[in-house]
């Protein structure tokens, strides 16, 4: 009993150091990211996310349905996430959640902060040294190609996903250190460590490759050896992962927005992985000219002297570090990990047109850091000639405050951007003035405004730089046919039909055209062209019907509404009309 106030007093002095640490990296990043809580910027959200109504509603059946949605997904553009679609639909449970984007700010910034003390805390774990840790943790808190996944609430699935991966890392490192002291494994932690890993690809699946990172933790700096045990126990880890992988691939090409997975060419794929490894360097210590996405360079080709160049300087990134490992494991363990984190974000299944994005490097950027933390902590007790460690450890500290107030001044910057939807997307444009989909979407928050002039503006300009992509033609159309310029409407509904000549949209949209024109022969053509290339769509059947009305060919207008009833019962205006003509005939 004596003992028991020295004791706590230890247990105090313990905690005193990482308890300081964490308090005071959270509270930078907390104050660098609280403009992110008043953030109205939506990029996709309100559509593949916020918009979806049973996510909007809260409840053990709608928890249900997402899990249950395995191979096609909802309320999702693409593969299975059921961990990312119920948190998002928790967030719904504060009933500030329907008018304001507070709700889910606030969960998502919680995570990231919750990121940062598990990055902290892992490398605290491999490197016991919580300072060093700790301003490792800080960098990577404020680093601003982290800001994306922060700000951009449909990103919650990276956030969480991250989370789940840095707890199954910890939980990891526990196992094997367990394993060292006693000569057996700690189950427990290796349980945990695989639920976590179950849990991160259940939120996203570019959680995947963890199984590979695992053995490079063992190569460094676990300094496992590689033995028939130590491969074993990778086992279960594969299976969930190869699990995931066939889930993704199904559910992606099933519910994705463009239809269909596209699997890169092999051969080009060392030319990929070349210039991305480059341009991920380049923004991790210059970033600046963010946007949200990429496009690729054009042409992608050796003949591009940027991608050219970005290649040799992967390869003469690579050839040093192969020359280093010769001497020590520290960078080529941390390369290893951020190409391996990194792989499938890299397009050889690709689901979007972009070749890189801010938001990819969340959790890769970790394995840049881990010889960043070793560093830091060989440097903090060491004197370097006549500096003694004091002042060493003044320098070290002084050189992060310095990469921290540029990260705050260049996240805070970011931030401000993210007021509003169309301040966000006019910024992206100043930085990607040749970006298609930024003027697409751009038009569409003009179009939502009421702004038509703008919209047929920014559609206009995304079909020049895309005329071979139907839906810019089309959105164009739309927008004109809505300020009455239907010349000029028609024009741009033929040049979509021109590419996709399948599309019912377009055919419908056409024959609204035509009608407005008092062409009544060619928007009937256009219409039953339509019903018969989307036999089951009202709409089709609904407006040939009024042009058989305004004909006087009631016995085939009657026809037609009938159809259109079938196919929408609730069409008030089908059902209005069909009365109308039954009073008309004797």
């Amino acid at each position: 009993m004596d003992d028991d106030p020295s004791r706590l007093l230890r247990t105090a002095r313990h905690l005193a150091i990482p308890v300081a640490v964490l308090t005071a990296v959270l509270a930078v990043v907390l104050a660098t990211y609280w403009p992110a809580l008043s953030a109205g910027a939506l990029y996709m959200d309100d559509k593949f996310y916020l918009g979806v109504p049973f996510m909007q509603h809260p409840s053990w059946t709608a928890v249900k349905t997402v899990f249950g949605q395995v191979l096609s997904p909802a309320g999702v553009n693409g593969y299975y996430q059921p961990l990312a679609q119920v948190s998002m639909m928790l967030d719904f449970l504060d009933p500030a959640a329907h008018s304001s984007l507070l709700p889910f700010h606030r969960t998502t910034l919680l995570l990231h902060l919750l990121n940062v003390a598990l990055v902290v805390v892992l490398l605290h774990t491999l490197f016991a040294n919580w300072i060093t840790a700790g301003m490792v943790g800080l960098l990577y808190g404020l680093h601003p190609l982290n800001a994306d996944a922060v700000l951009w609430i449909a990103e919650r699935k990276t956030v969480l996903t991250t989370c789940f991966a840095l707890w199954s890392l910890i939980l990891y490192v526990g196992y094997t250190r367990h394993r060292e002291r006693a000569g057996r494994g700690d189950w427990r932690r290796y349980l945990a460590s695989l639920l976590m890993f179950g849990c991160a690809l259940l939120s996203k699946p570019t959680a995947l490759p963890l199984v590979a990172l695992l053995l490079v933790l063992d190569y460094w700096p676990l300094r496992r050896r590689f033995t028939r045990s130590t491969l074993t126990e990778k086992v279960p880890f594969l299976v969930v992962g190869v699990l995931s992988a066939v889930v993704t691939v199904i559910s992606q090409a099933r519910a994705g927005q463009e239809g269909t997975t596209q699997v890169m060419n092999l051969i080009h794929l060392p030319m990929v992985m070349g210039y991305c490894f480059t341009f991920y360097l380049f923004k991790m210590v210059w970033p600046v000219g963010l946007v949200a996405d990429y496009p690729a360079p054009q042409p992608l080709s050796l003949l591009n002297t940027h991608v050219l160049l970005s290649v040799l300087v992967a390869a003469g990134i690579l050839g040093a570090t192969l020359i280093s490992a010769r001497r020590t494991r520290v960078v080529a363990a941390g390369a290893m990990f951020f190409v391996i984190a990194i792989f499938p974000s890299l397009g050889v299944i690709r689901y979007t047109s972009s070749i890189a994005a801010n938001r990819s490097m969340y959790l890769p950027m970790l394995g840049l850091l881990l010889p960043l933390a070793w560093g830091l902590s060989q440097l903090w007790n060491m004197n370097i000639r006549a500096v003694k460690v004091s002042g060493v450890r003044v320098v070290l500290v002084g050189a992060v405050s310095v990469l921290a107030t540029g990260s705050v001044a260049a996240v805070r910057s970011y931030e401000s951007h993210w007021r509003d939807s169309v301040t966000l997307l006019r910024y992206y444009l100043t930085q990607a003035p040749k970006d298609w989909k930024l003027h697409t979407r751009l038009g569409n928050e003009w179009i939502q405004r009421g702004d038509y002039p703008s919209a047929v503006a920014e559609f206009t300009e995304a079909a020049r730089l895309n005329p071979n992509w139907a839906e810019n033609h089309l959105n164009l159309g739309r927008a004109l046919f809505t300020v009455g310029q239907y010349p000029e409407a028609k024009q741009a509904f033929s040049m979509a039909l021109q590419r996709t000549p399948t599309d019912f949209r377009g055919h419908i949209l056409m024959g609204l055209t035509l009608a407005r024109q008092k062409d009544l022969g060619g928007a009937l053509t256009e219409y039953r062209t339509a019903a018969q290339l989307a036999p089951t769509n009202a709409a089709a059947h609904f407006n040939m019907a009024n042009i058989l009305a305004q004909q006087g060919n009631w016995v085939e207008a009657a026809k037609e509404y009938r159809q259109t009833l079938r196919l929408d019962p609730m069409n008030g205006a089908a059902q209005r009309a069909l009365q109308a003509i039954a009073s008309k005939q004797p």
